[in-house]
């Protein structure tokens, strides 16, 4: 048996060691590149557009981005990837940041906040990108936890709590030296010709574009999608579980709190605040309106409202596209906006 086990171990050991030399070297999330993400934010503080970017720790880039960077925005955009294309052209008049990060959670809207906070850097203005899941306890997101010491600051502070942030750095990532999926990323990965960040003047590139107000532009792939292309990828979203509204069975009473008592923070330092409500795709909605299961989605959205009758804030958008008036061609996938998507949504409020 010993020597069976013994030349078991030999024989995995060379695909063992390919697998960990591929995933380390193609590092599919950049999760070994150092300074990656800093190179992307000291292109971006120098006025420059940033192309050919791939995967990287977007609250990493935010956190190097804001300890930066010398110019306060007037306009600050928190929230998820459903906000990231909010740009300056809708704001002409005033200095825009767009420090969405994908999957936001209320973690992030906090820990965002703080840091410009502790830069004294306020915005005379921030939109708050609100997501179903941003009441869903269960939502799943953990990628905040790059910003785990801000997040418990501003968490501390809200609640008169003193919870001391643990040290995390048992790093999860090395696990992914040994995983098959993560192989399948940093080899494929491999296959690029450079994915190093490319500082750029223009806006539209073939690659993914990070611009110097913060907010993105897709990637060709994604842009040229056909008509059918895209309602297939709404029907492909919700073929399985519906990102981070699976076992969203009530409304967070917690996270309902955090959200007050950050809105309340926001009034005292006399900060104007908008919601945003980015809307899902046609099918998406439909969908999510006639399933039970989903009932939450509805109820978030009246919640929200509710807030902002409650404090006198405006509500921009709706999770409904029907309300919006919005088809197949305002939407990349199942619950991305395109750019003509968000103009629709905007030019009422800001032109």
């Amino acid at each position: 048996m010993k020597k069976f086990i013994l030349k078991l171990i030999i024989l995995l050991a060379p695909i063992l060691l390919f697998v960990v030399s591929v995933n380390y070297i193609g590092d599919a999330a950049n999760l070994f590149s150092i300074g990656y993400e800093k190179k992307i934010a000291d292109e971006i503080i120098k006025g420059n557009n940033v192309t050919n970017v791939y995967n990287y720790d977007e609250r990493l880039l935010e956190k190097h981005l804001i300890n930066n960077s010398i110019l306060c925005p007037d306009v600050l955009v928190i929230g998820s990837s459903r906000v990231m294309l909010l740009n300056s052209s809708h704001f002409q008049k005033q200095r825009i940041f767009n420090a969405g990060v994908s999957g936001a959670s209320i973690e992030d809207l906090l820990a965002i906040y703080q840091m410009y906070l502790q830069k004294k850097c306020l915005p005379k203005k921030i939109i708050l990108g609100l997501d179903p899941w941003t009441l869903n306890i269960n939502n799943g997101q953990t990628r905040w936890k790059t910003l785990n010491q801000e997040y418990l600051i501003s968490y501390n502070q809200l609640t008169n709590n003193s919870i001391v942030a643990k040290d995390e750095q048992i790093d999860s990532k090395y696990l992914q030296l040994v995983s098959p999926s993560y192989f399948k990323g940093s080899f494929k990965k491999m296959l690029i010709v450079s994915s190093k960040p490319i500082p750029t003047t223009t806006k539209i590139n073939n690659t993914f574009t990070k611009l110097v107000d913060g907010s993105i532009t897709y990637d060709l792939e994604v842009r040229s999608a056909t008509p059918d292309e895209i309602e297939k990828r709404a029907i492909d979203f919700i073929s399985g579980d519906i990102y981070s509204i699976e076992k969203f069975d009530k409304l967070s009473p917690e996270i309902r709190f955090l959200l007050e008592k950050f809105i309340e923070r926001l009034r005292s330092n006399h900060i104007e605040i908008s919601f945003f409500l980015a809307p899902y795709h046609p099918k998406v909605y439909s969908f999510i309106a006639k399933s039970d299961k989903y009932s939450k989605v509805i109820e978030s959205e009246n919640y929200f409202r509710d807030l902002g009758l409650k404090y006198g804030i405006k509500v921009i958008g709706s999770f409904n596209p029907n309300k919006l008036n919005m088809d197949n061609s305002y939407f990349y996938d199942g619950m991305h906006c395109n750019e003509k998507g968000i103009e629709k949504i905007l030019i009422s409020e800001y032109k």
